[in-house]
């Protein structure tokens, strides 16, 4: 007679008398309590595959519908979307753009997909697209926020923004890449504008500050030998250095014997600033000509009696009047400087000496 066995994975092949000996009573329980297991898990296979069978179209035919249904769906979602989008694979190939990438690059979208960088674009753009690219690919890290210059064809060019993430398959490699981009021409333009603009801005600036410099230092040759070096607003150490050099300059181009500095429009000069005029006096001295103070204010009167410095080498006087009229009374009684004494010295028919006092 001729045993049938269940089909059980736990059945090694033996028949009851040969397993190891047990007796056919604990075989029978055992292979009624497999049964019972099976039993209980009939039920769920049975749910999982209708759930499958509902899940999937019982033709080829609709599995191919319900396929380029949802490939519409994503087309459409990505047709809607502002910002430019584009899919690559590992070499390079585009396999998904949206209308946004194909109007932005003037390129229908059946010519773009299957081709690489270097079949669509210029060498400058190709070459930029694909090292951008291929970065993202290559590390498996995105790059975000990446400005790309770039260069059509018909020889426009512009800016874009670009986020760049990398995809993988199954298995974890790199298999390709997604790209969101932006135009930023039209910002990128505006900086440069703002750029030019502050420039253009700051070479006018400087433009306007040395005319003011030249005007706040202004020094007027009123008469042969004589200068005037009226002085308004405050004086801090920047100017006082400019008041020096164009004092000195001064002397130098006019040949000048007296510099008469008004301070009548300056409220009040601080001890830094009497140090700098007592040092701009001393150089003009060494320069062989005399400084003469005019206009000075209470104020500015103690700051150089604090000053305590050099007032011997300075005349001090009320007014511009006063100093004009010395500067004449000096020069017409021979009372000069060793400059204008060697200009007698140098003028035909004189000796060289000046006249008694």
């Amino acid at each position: 007679m001729q045993h049938i066995w269940p089909a059980d994975p736990s059945y090694n092949g033996q028949r009851p008398e040969e397993d190891g000996g047990a007796p056919l009573s604990e075989q029978v329980v055992a292979l009624r309590r497999r049964v019972a297991e099976l039993e209980q898990q009939l039920p769920e296979t049975h749910r999982s595959g209708a759930a499958l069978g509902r899940a999937l179209p019982a033709a080829p035919e609709e599995l191919f519908d319900a396929l380029a249904l949802k490939a519409a769906e994503q087309a459409a979602l990505l047709d809607a979307l502002p910002a430019m989008v584009f899919f690559k694979d590992r070499d390079h190939r585009y396999i998904l753009v949206n209308k946004a990438y194909s109007d932005y690059h003037r390129i229908p979208v059946e010519q773009i997909l299957g081709k690489r960088d270097e079949e669509l674009f210029v060498p400058e753009t190709a070459r930029t697209y694909h090292d951008n690219d291929e970065a993202v690919m290559a590390s498996g890290q995105p790059k975000l926020n990446v400005e790309l210059r770039w260069k059509l064809a018909d020889g426009s060019d512009g800016w874009s923004l670009e986020n760049d993430v990398p995809y993988r398959d199954s298995s974890g490699r790199v298999a390709g890449m997604v790209g969101i981009v932006i135009d930023v021409t039209a910002r990128k333009l505006a900086e440069e504008a703002l750029r030019r603009a502050e420039a253009e801005l700051r070479a006018t600036r400087e433009r306007l500050l040395d005319t003011i410099s030249a005007l706040s230092t202004p020094v007027l040759p009123i008469d042969d030998g004589i200068l005037v070096l009226p002085i308004v607003g405050h004086i801090d150490a920047a100017r006082s250095d400019q008041i020096m050099e164009v004092l000195l300059d001064g002397v130098e181009r006019h040949g000048a014997d007296f510099v008469i500095v008004d301070l009548t429009g300056v409220p009040v000069v601080d001890g830094a600033v009497t140090c700098h005029l007592l040092r701009a006096a001393h150089a003009v001295r060494l320069l062989g000509a005399q400084c003469i103070l005019v206009g000075i204010s209470p104020a500015t009167a103690r700051s150089l009696v604090q000053a305590d410095a050099g007032l011997d080498e300075l005349i001090l006087l009320r007014d511009l009047r006063a100093g004009v009229r010395h500067a004449l009374a000096r020069r017409q009684r021979g009372a000069l400087p060793r400059r204008a004494a060697a200009a007698v010295a140098g003028r035909p028919g004189r000796t060289g000496r000046p006249p008694p006092l």
